[in-house]
């Protein structure tokens, strides 16, 4: 293995020989940095989708393994995500939504859920997983067990909530990302009545809430907003390398 920070780099030829490490075999890049950088310039936040078109399966299930695959801190995946589709269950949700028309009219509607609360039974669905997965030694299994358990139960009410909020966060800028480059519009829904979509999608009563929303489809002909012109302050601005 490669001591920490000589790793090679993906996709680089010129990471292959660093330091004289014998270097693991270079994965090409599936796009190239400028075709990823091509889909965010090209996403914006979708104001007027068109109703008539649907994601396709493949590229849906692509959307779906975004948010399956997301990071979460600890690895806990303390997370729901609900998917709409139904047409009148959409035309509820926007009723709740400010009156958004996004969240009616998009392919699929996805509600990212946070966890209500962490306990000590997540963290042993999640090492039950890793022993599943893994096969650790029992010393190493023993350690996360203490360490996961430990950091859980620190927590004061108010940041966990916060902490289980960020994890959402986490997969939706996933899912948003996942979405641009594979030229699926959305946008991020965070007008909305939370306690009216857990009642109306059932979540009353379950360990999971509603947090926020990301509308996914293709964008209307007519959205002008399409054609405006991307607001973002330069790199050097908000981009601060220690080097």
């Amino acid at each position: 293995r490669h001591p920490r920070g000589k790793r090679p780099l993906r996709g680089s030829p010129e990471g292959s020989s660093l330091n004289n490490f014998t270097a693991e075999p270079v994965i090409p890049f599936m796009i190239s940095p400028q075709q990823y950088i091509d889909g965010l310039e090209w996403r914006y936040a979708c104001k007027k989708f068109d109703p008539r078109a649907r994601i396709e399966e493949p590229v849906w299930h692509a959307l779906a393994e975004s948010l399956r695959l997301s990071p979460s801190s600890l690895g806990l995946q303390l997370w729901k995500f609900v998917v709409v589709t139904n047409r009148e269950l959409k035309e509820r949700l926007r009723e709740v939504s400010w009156n958004q028309s996004q969240v009616e009219d998009c392919s699929h509607y996805v509600v990212l859920c946070a966890r209500r609360d962490a306990t000590q039974k997540d963290v042993d669905r999640y090492l039950a997983q890793i022993e599943f997965t893994r096969h650790p030694s029992a010393e190493k299994l023993a350690s996360s067990a203490d360490f996961y358990g430990g950091y859980v139960k620190a927590l004061t009410p108010e940041k966990m909530n916060t902490w289980l909020d960020c994890q959402v966060y986490i997969a939706a800028g996933f899912l948003l990302s996942a979405a641009a480059a594979l030229r699926v519009d959305s946008c991020t829904i965070g007008g909305m009545d939370r306690r009216k979509y857990d009642e109306i999608l059932g979540l009353d009563g379950t360990p999971y809430r509603s947090v926020v929303g990301v509308a996914l489809g293709y964008r209307a002909q007519d959205d002008a907003y399409a054609r405006e012109a991307k607001v973002r302050f330069p790199a050097g601005e908000v981009i601060d390398i220690r080097a």
